[in-house]
């Protein structure tokens, strides 16, 4: 169970890593934070899936192939997660319908998104590592702790939908 004072700082949260946020009170602006924020993760997503891209681009041109099949596969399910998150079902019907608004459960959810959020983050780090290690000796661990981020976030995403069933 989480205290009112955790629950504000979540709100809190939420609302500086996510600009553009109505109020969690306004019950018409529920479904339009839940859409800014899947918005914003995919944007961030889809951004990663462009820089490994780029990266691939860049071996090409330098004639190192060996990691470009893994590296285009890494691309293509960067750019599924993201249309995933983005087109996702809206919210939880429990907080859009006429009962009053559960505020626990609204804060489990924009607590997870905000751990979606620092995992998205991790990911943007990984990526920038990787594309400073194309060099002729390539390495393939970099590539495998990506691949192993991505499969995490991808469950997660995937898993954000359980919040919404929980009782």
């Amino acid at each position: 169970m989480l205290t009112k004072e955790k629950v504000a700082d979540i709100f809190k949260s939420i609302m500086r890593i996510f600009p553009g946020m109505p109020s969690y009170l306004e019950r018409e602006g529920l479904r339009a934070q839940d859409k800014v924020i899947r918005t914003q993760l995919a944007s961030r997503i889809t951004e990663q899936g462009e820089r490994v891209g780029e990266i691939t681009a860049e071996l090409t041109n330098r004639a190192i192939l060996k990691p470009l099949a893994s590296l285009d596969e890494l691309a293509r399910k960067l750019m599924r997660l993201a249309d995933t998150i983005r087109f996702a079902s809206y919210g939880y019907a429990g907080l859009f319908a006429a009962t009053p608004v559960d505020e626990q459960k609204l804060a489990e959810l924009y607590d997870y998104d905000l751990s979606l959020h620092q995992e998205v983050e991790e990911l943007a780090v990984a990526v920038s590592t990787l594309r400073q290690r194309q060099d002729d000796k390539w390495e393939k661990t970099s590539l495998n702790d990506i691949q192993q981020l991505v499969n995490r976030l991808e469950e997660r995403i995937t898993n954000r939908q359980s919040i919404f069933t929980q009782n």
